[in-house]
């Protein structure tokens, strides 16, 4: 069976619906394994947590039938008797005239006490052209807030990101969204054309948005989780969407961002025109984390150099003079409980006085506190202080009642942060849970703190499975948990109003688009995809006029770059998170010295401090100079392309190497339609290069030179398109496209 356009082509199997050949134009875009993948699949669950697996290849009857109206041409699909329990089973498919997109929903109808657990839909696998860095084709996958992926091995050789079916007791970076994968699609492409494929939810349903290899193929998978309970009709009411499209990774986010932008119900403010953010985080404060204890996560506790806490503060305003900016303390091990060890933190190790006199020191000069927490986990024995044992009150208080439990409904021991604690996670449906995360978050506003990174290790800002049928909630993962979520970062905000101090909340990885409203300053993990592939600012592309995140500690880049054959490592990740739009964060080992990364022992040779200095006073002046209105609530645009870049490898501790360009760059409009691209490099030699505009040939534009803006060229571009470009040594330009020619410009 056949529908399709001058754009788009499907052709389903008539045996059964299976998808096997989608087309652009001419190309081809399924795999060869296309027909033995059902178009889609069910699992069940009884009270028991006993899994039923039903599929489309299982129908007692299977029909299809055709429509066409003057707008679109569409599938319907029935199956009939599916599996043992003899399940019904609607697809339909619209196609209309003239798109590249096409819309897929699906309803479940049984007659059992059983939890429809999930559904994989639809099934779907594209040619696996990924050759290598040199070759054309690219898989994006908006994991840690983008990646594209060259080679499937690399990913498959690291048991800590490979893929993994999601289960629980659940891994910290699973694929789920809203979690660790904050955005609802994930894209193929080559030089001749792409295949979309995302969710347009706007309700927060959670999802597995996965690939992986299968029969030479690459499997795009998407699982749906609806924990929808007993007999009756389960009905989708978001579509799920297959589109084409010619370009790259930008023209894919494009679809996406489109849908965001003009029909999602669920878009957050707009920075330009949100009321009540605190003053500092239009400022761009440069973001320094340390710990008051040990040297890293798995260290002795014992107090060092950075305590009492005021033993920072010649460090910490050595640093704010050296960027010419206000700084933001971010600590670590500095909970009186125990470090990572949640939910409880309060009072500061040390106590309130020494944690006061801190944030007074800082906040006189300007400065501002930020808090590191450890999620809603329950740690009943922390590994780091031994005496630290929540035993006898989880008895008790009889708290494995709040706890998330397995499908069976056991309650297994947490799989987060083993190496720090023992314990079980946290079911955010409970009143138990919320009570003590807003009693924690108030005491730590009263203490004076600006920001607090509270939902470390809810990646996303999401909480983790939970299957128990005591909670009020349905025994299976779904957008409960979400608006449970929703509602006690609700809380946490509004705590901070109450307060009269607006205290800003994050999480670890981006904020996944549900929580984007509540968390507005969060922690990126863009380096976990380094175990993958190449990282792209995906999520700043769709977002970033929302929200400003902050680069992030890095960990665990200390086990994945071999510092020493790649000392430019560092200013390459501080490029990237500033030409993404990100505030930027450096670590400290002791004596003030600037570090790789958090978990990078202290005795390893620290990178150049004063290229480092240099590198982020420069940056960090862009965005609060110049180039502000873009970089603090601009969108992010599809850039010009540079030619003629040096190449630099990043190598890796396993002996890959990651060849980056030596020169980044982006491009913003500003909210008053105003368009510049930055040209950063990054690099401690001076550079050239050509920015390529076959539209702009013989036109004559601005060059900013420092961000000041007071150094000014005029530039033209030559008859061929190029725009010939010298930076000095880690110099930042920008690029100022006049209003006649912004709005000429390809919109994407």
């Amino acid at each position: 069976m056949f529908i399709g356009n001058s754009k788009m082509a499907i052709r389903l199997d008539e045996n059964n619906g299976s998808i096997i050949s989608l087309k652009s134009g001419m190309t081809e875009l399924t795999g060869v394994s296309a027909r033995s993948i059902p178009l889609f699949a069910l699992r069940f669950r009884d009270a028991e947590g006993k899994i039923l697996l039903l599929s489309a290849h299982e129908a007692g009857r299977f029909e299809m039938m055709h429509k066409e109206s003057d707008n679109e041409n569409s599938l319907e699909l029935v199956y009939a008797e599916v599996g043992e329990m003899g399940a019904t089973v609607h697809v339909s498919v619209r196609l209309p005239h003239g798109d590249n997109r096409s819309y897929w929903r699906l309803e479940v109808e049984h007659q059992t006490e059983l939890t429809l657990e999930w559904i994989d839909f639809p099934g779907l696998t594209v040619e696996n052209g990924l050759t290598g860095p040199e070759g054309k084709s690219r898989l994006l996958w908006p994991g840690n807030e983008g990646v594209l992926v060259d080679r499937l091995d690399i990913r498959d050789a690291n048991k800590w990101i490979a893929y993994q079916e999601a289960e629980y007791p659940s891994r910290s970076i699973a694929s789920i969204y809203p979690s660790a994968v904050p955005t609802q699609f994930m894209a193929y492409y080559n030089e001749h054309a792409g295949l979309y494929m995302g969710a347009h939810d706007d309700q927060g349903h959670v999802k597995l948005i996965d690939y992986y290899g299968l029969e030479g193929d690459i499997r795009l998978q998407f699982r749906l989780y609806p924990a929808s309970e007993g007999p009756g009709l389960y009905r989708m009411d978001y579509d799920m969407v297959l589109a084409v499209f010619e370009g790259d990774w930008h023209d894919a986010a494009a679809i996406y961002r489109s849908w965001y932008l003009s029909e999602s119900s669920a878009r957050p403010t707009a920075l330009a025109s949100r009321p009540g953010l605190p003053e500092w985080y239009e400022d761009s404060p440069v973001v320094v984390t340390y710990p008051v204890r040990g040297t890293q996560d798995l260290d002795n506790m014992e107090p060092n150099d950075y305590f009492p806490y005021v033993q920072a503060l010649p460090c910490l305003e050595q640093l704010a003079n050296a960027f010419d900016s206000r700084v933001m303390a971010l600590l670590m091990h500095w909970e009186g409980t125990a470090p990572w060890a949640p939910p409880y933190v309060w009072p500061p190790y040390g106590g309130e006085e020494l944690l006061a006199e801190f944030a007074n020191g800082l906040h006189a000069k300007g400065n501002l506190l930020g808090l590191y927490c450890s999620g809603i986990g329950w740690t009943e024995q922390s590994h780091l202080v031994q005496s630290y044992n929540k035993k006898e009150q989880f008895d008790e208080q009889q708290l494995a009642s709040v706890m998330c439990l397995s499908p069976e409904g056991t309650l297994p021991y947490s799989a987060i942060c083993t190496g720090q604690r023992s314990g079980y996670d946290l079911c955010p449906s409970q009143p138990f849970v919320s009570e003590t995360v807003l009693n924690e978050t108030e005491r730590m506003i009263a203490g004076h703190c600006d920001y607090i990174q509270y939902f470390d290790q809810n990646h996303g800002g999401n909480s983790y499975f939970c299957y128990s049928r005591e909670h009020g909630h349905a025994p299976a993962p779904g957008r409960w948990q979400v608006e449970a979520m929703k509602h006690l970062i609700t809380r946490m905000n509004e705590a901070s109003e109450k307060a009269g101090r607006k205290v800003l909340f994050g999480c670890e990885s981006a904020a996944a688009e549900p929580f984007i409203e509540g968390l507005l300053f969060n922690d990126l993990r863009f380096n976990i995809n380094y175990t993958i592939g190449q990282p792209v600012p995906l999520y700043a592309y769709v977002y970033h006029e929302f929200i400003n995140n902050f680069m992030g500690n890095q960990n665990p880049t200390q086990a994945i770059v071999d510092y020493e054959h790649s000392p430019e490592n560092l200013l390459y990740r501080l490029a990237y998170s500033f030409h993404a739009g990100d505030m930027l964060t450096i670590v400290l080992k002791d004596k003030g010295e600037i570090t790789w990364s958090w978990g990078t022992e202290w005795n390893v040779t620290a990178p150049d401090q004063e290229s480092v200095i240099t590198f982020v006073r420069t940056a960090n002046a862009w965005r609060r100079g110049a180039g502000k209105a873009y970089l603090f609530s601009g969108r992010m645009e599809k850039p010009n392309e540079l030619k003629n870049v040096a190449q630099l490898d990043i190598v890796m501790l396993n002996g890959r190497r990651l060849t980056v360009p030596s020169v980044l760059t982006s491009k913003w409009s500003a909210q008053d339609g105003d368009q510049a691209q930055l040209v950063i490099n990054y690099a401690t030699e001076s550079s050239e290069t050509d920015v390529v505009l076959p539209k702009l040939a013989g036109a004559v534009l601005t060059v900013v030179e420092d961000a000041s803006g007071e150094r000014i060229r005029k530039a033209k571009v030559s008859a061929d398109g190029l725009l010939r470009l010298k930076l000095a040594p880690l110099q930042t330009v920008m690029i100022v496209f006049p209003k006649s020619t912004s709005s000429s410009l390809p919109d994407h």
